[in-house]
């Protein structure tokens, strides 16, 4: 199974040598979804300008703010609930998102049916990515204020993605 997924982080630029995890949003290809915001891993102090200006107000807080740790017994939960069969995380910005996965996972110990190594979201086929590009302007006309919201962002790959593999116009 394929899961879409995205992170926000303080800022591109490693502040301390480590660029710090704010959030993460997953969404399967069924639809299903996972949305963690962390306590414990940032503070403002890391962040860049874009980030405090664009990330932080989206921030929904609430029963989604928790720790490291939580978060990645919860993830883990979620991800070995999909399927007997196995998950692979997909993303758009592998480099940025999946040292992230790594980490968590490689401390907290890794669900049984995730594959690891990251999926990324390109195809061969001109048509598809034509399509792909094509299907996430379209998403990001409708959505554009909430862009950098991990999960909203998550949604917007596995829209494109299932445009993209249509077949056919």
């Amino acid at each position: 199974m394929k899961v879409f997924f995205d992170t926000e982080f303080t800022s591109l630029n490693k502040k301390h040598g480590h660029r710090h995890l704010i959030s993460i949003g997953c969404v399967a290809q069924d639809g299903r979804e996972f949305y963690a915001e962390l306590s414990d891993t940032w503070d403002e102090n890391l962040c860049s300008i874009f980030t405090i200006e664009t990330v932080l107000p989206l921030l929904q807080g609430g029963e989604y703010k928790m720790g490291v740790s939580e978060m990645a017994a919860r993830l883990k939960e979620w991800i070995e609930g999909l399927t007997e069969s196995e998950v692979t995380l997909r993303s758009d910005a592998p480099r940025y998102d999946w040292p992230f996965i790594q980490e968590i996972f490689d401390h907290e110990g890794w669900p049984k049916n995730l594959c690891r190594k990251c999926g990324t979201i390109y195809f061969e086929e001109y048509r598809q990515q034509h399509r792909y590009i094509a299907a996430l302007e379209n998403y990001w006309k409708y959505n554009l204020s909430r862009q950098h919201h991990a999960l909203v962002d998550a949604r917007s790959l596995l829209f494109a993605w299932k445009f993209a593999m249509k077949k056919g116009k």
